[in-house]
């Protein structure tokens, strides 16, 4: 019924604005909600039942890691089917085994819309480490007040009666994740990125508190920077520049009279840190480097930036820190990059670096992870030749689930990849387009004089 209700309206025409209208759309908001937390209860069940005839299927092979083969396998169907990276398409398969198999009561609740994926998803995690018998203590005492509690009230509830039922697993806990602390890095808009690290509480609180003390002395001192920048500013320093403590951290302004450019457009813009050893790919057409194009560059790990800001960096380096300018070949007509082919069995250092600088990031479809791997699309023990249009950039863990019974990967010519799972489902990549400026050739006379 609230299936055919909410699909009747997405046919249907504007709402003419009448105040009852606006009752109306309220009440079709609530309900395109309630229809989705059901349709992942759905999903839930579904993958539930996929994972169980999967194993299955997989237990039959004589191998010596046949319970980590078979998770990898499944989640890595389920997050293509899904549009999501392998890792998160294996949490999706914890989470709807949990949900399915021990935790009713919560999956009651998203099945009727009480609560979304991600508070399911905060509850399941809480109760990791907990035995099924408390896990389901868990359960029965929170499904009274599923719909009345915030997400973060449900993870703290969770969390709360877990470490009643059971310390020791608390205690437990901690160890483990003490082996998953990492910094990871993502994209931010405005050109900056996000570095967030995973770090046990008490040095995560006594990190906070160091660039806090910090901040709050130069503000004393007269620093006219905001309390965020000055502590983004000293992080850099103590990381980036720790063997020169008579350096200063770079200050750099935000007020509203930067918005407009003076002279030069990137004044008052941070160079690359002087951090010997450390390499920086950026990967630009000659007319952006030489020429003032405005063509964007790519950062090899982090994506687009401006032009004017890839020049800045090539010319603010510091002398110190290692520059190299390698020829990387555009293919005029696809945007793609290309190099010359190899016969040999490993890629070399310069080519492995050639598919991170033209893939970016690992090449299974929705995936988004590093890349660890430089490898054969057509296996070379299959005739597959050490060249890029046969390569590709992969994490680990997609490498090792190509190389799974029943997956296939087959190159194309316009330098796509085609993924084919167990099931038969295909799922087709493609290298990001490399940045293409128009050909000197092709500019006026006056241009090329210039």
């Amino acid at each position: 019924m609230l299936l055919a209700e909410v699909t009747r309206h997405l046919q249907a025409p504007a709402f003419s604005g009448t105040g009852e209208d606006a009752a109306e759309l309220i009440d079709l908001i609530r309900a395109a909600e309630t229809l989705k937390s059901a349709l992942s209860g759905a999903q839930a069940r579904w993958t539930a039942e996929f994972a169980a005839i999967r194993e299955t299927e997989i237990a039959g092979f004589a191998t010596a890691s046949q319970g980590d083969r078979a998770r990898r396998d499944v989640g890595a169907q389920i997050g293509l089917a899904r549009r999501v990276s392998p890792r998160v398409g294996a949490q999706r398969v914890g989470l709807a085994k949990v949900l399915v198999n021990e935790m009713p009561a919560t999956m009651d609740a998203l099945r009727t819309g009480r609560i979304d994926e991600y508070q399911a998803t905060l509850v399941v995690a809480e109760t990791a480490t907990l035995s099924r018998e408390h896990r389901q203590v868990v359960d029965a005492e929170l499904a009274a007040r599923y719909g009345s509690m915030t997400p973060r009230q449900a993870r703290a509830a969770a969390a709360r009666i877990g470490y009643r039922l059971d310390a020791a697993q608390a205690i437990k806990r901690l160890r483990k994740g003490l082996g998953d602390r990492c910094v990871t890095l993502r994209p931010a808009p405005d050109t900056m990125s996000y570095l967030t690290a995973l770090l046990p509480v008490a040095e995560g609180v006594a990190v906070y508190a160091a660039l806090t003390r910090h901040a709050a002395s130069a503000t004393a001192a007269g620093d006219p920077r905001g309390k965020g920048a000055l502590m983004v500013d000293e992080l850099v320093q103590r990381l980036v520049r720790p063997a020169d403590p008579g350096a200063q951290s770079t200050e750099m302004s935000a007020d509203s009279d930067d918005l407009e450019p003076v002279g030069d457009l990137t004044d008052g813009l941070p160079g690359l840190p002087a951090g010997v050893g450390v390499e920086i790919q950026l990967v630009m057409t000659d007319r952006t480097l030489l020429d003032g194009d405005v063509e964007p560059a790519i950062l090899t790990g982090y994506g687009p930036i401006p032009a004017p800001l890839a020049r800045h960096l090539v010319r603010t380096a510091d002398p110190r820190t290692r520059t190299w300018v390698r020829r990387l070949y555009a293919d005029p007509g696809g945007g793609r990059l290309i190099n010359a082919d190899s016969t040999r069995r490993l890629f070399s250092h310069a080519a492995r670096q050639f598919l991170v600088a033209r893939d970016q990031v690992c090449r299974t479809p929705w995936c988004g992870a590093t890349i660890q791997h430089a490898d054969h699309t057509r296996p070379h023990a299959r005739g597959g030749p050490t060249d890029p249009d046969n390569g590709a950039g992969l994490c680990a863990g997609c490498n090792q689930t190509k190389e799974q019974p029943g997956w296939i990967s087959v190159a194309d010519a316009e330098g796509g990849i085609t993924t084919v799972t167990p099931t038969g489902h295909r799922y087709r990549s493609r290298s990001p387009d490399a940045p293409q400026s128009e050909s000197w050739a092709r500019l006026p006379t006056a241009a090329r004089s210039a």
